[in-house]
């Protein structure tokens, strides 16, 4: 330690702000840490190119896989919308199928009393007329459920948007 000794040692002197008065050295004091954390700012520095590199290629793919989504999706809608045609389709083959059933056992059931028709035949008919009511019933069930899944919020995708707001 060493102090800055006046210029004139008889006169005392005004300390203006900014001013050293006093140096301390100390030789043997610890470097140790202050070395490890410019080592440490160093490795961090070199390793950002590669942190930027690795970001931008994360970004790519994930651009890239909502893409992808976003073509499933549309193609699961197209799918889903094509299943409901084809099940509409159904249940008006369905329909049709009852009302001739129903005809048939209604037309039936006049000849039953004149003995034109058997029982055997009846019993047949009024087993296609329900065979024909239990086909259309199932098939506006899966009508239901297809348009359940086609109006369904996709939790997945709420997910990402999500995701996508916190960036």
């Amino acid at each position: 330690m060493s102090a800055k000794p006046p210029q004139d040692s008889t006169q005392l002197s005004v300390v203006h702000e900014g001013d050293a008065i006093l140096h301390v050295v100390n030789a043997r004091g610890d470097r140790v840490r202050l070395d490890d954390l410019r080592r440490e700012m160093s490795r961090q520095e070199n390793e950002r190119p590669s942190l930027a590199a690795k970001l931008a290629a994360a970004e790519t793919a994930q651009q890239g896989l909502a893409r992808q989504a976003g073509q499933f999706r549309d193609g699961r809608i197209l799918q889903l919308e094509a299943r409901i045609a084809e099940i509409q389709s159904a249940i008006e083959a369905a329909a049709a199928r009852r009302e001739e059933a129903a005809a048939a056992v209604e037309r039936a059931s006049s000849l039953i009393k004149s003995g034109s028709v058997s029982t055997v035949e009846m019993a047949r008919l009024t087993r296609e007329q329900a065979i024909a009511q239990q086909t259309e019933i199932g098939a506006r069930r899966r009508l239901d459920a297809g348009h359940r899944q086609l109006n369904r919020p996709p939790s997945r995708r709420r997910r990402f948007s999500e995701v996508e707001s916190r960036r």
